[in-house]
């Protein structure tokens, strides 16, 4: 486990006790065992205002990120704290005098693990983020296919296009056509072979 710290200037008391994968904060217990790895939890999800980050698990390691409070006066580890790696089962050793008093006993944190995000929630929502941006990038370049196919048709249609004209037309539909086709191709949306615009 790995809980990071966020110095703020504050009267308050913070006591943090460590058990296996569960934190006691100021009398509050979190049970983070339920956690998989490679996900993650918003802290909106868990019923405590000490928490101020994502809680994640990455390669098995727990990740939290609590505020510290600290005096006007506080020394500098109270003021930029170093990170506390791997502490030790029971009272954890924070940067700034222990509480006067111990807290009472809150019992366990309500946490709401429908806002897990799972690893596998993450590779979707970053590919789902890849096939928004190539919609949009189709979009635009349809926008001038469009603009250059529209004068071309009227005058094909009117009888009044030249060769060259009416062949500048079919590459622009064909491009058009391969727009529309990028979907199909075997990387997408990660891989995009993009079609030339007509010279």
């Amino acid at each position: 486990m790995i809980i990071k710290l966020s110095p703020v200037r504050s009267d308050s008391e913070l006591t943090v006790f460590k058990q296996g994968e569960s934190l006691t904060i100021n009398g509050l217990t979190l049970d983070l065992s339920q956690l998989p790895n490679g996900a993650t939890l918003p802290a909106t999800a868990v019923g405590c205002d000490w928490l101020i980050d994502q809680i994640a698990r990455i390669n098995g390691q727990l990740t939290v990120t609590l505020t510290l409070p600290h005096g006007p006066d506080a020394p500098e580890a109270a003021r930029f704290p170093a990170d506390i790696a791997d502490p030790a089962n029971g009272k954890v050793v924070l940067p700034i005098p222990d509480a006067l008093l111990p807290s009472p006993s809150q019992g366990y944190a309500a946490i709401d693990w429908g806002q897990v995000v799972t690893a596998e929630d993450q590779v979707e929502a970053a590919i789902q983020q890849k096939r928004d941006i190539a919609i949009a990038e189709v979009a635009q370049r349809r926008v001038v296919a469009d603009a250059a196919i529209a004068p071309l048709q009227d005058a094909v249609d009117l009888g009044d296009a030249s060769a060259e004209e009416a062949d500048m037309l079919k590459s622009w539909k064909r491009y058009r056509i391969a727009l529309s086709r990028l979907p199909e191709q075997a990387g997408y949306p990660n891989e995009i072979d993009w079609p030339e615009l007509p010279a």
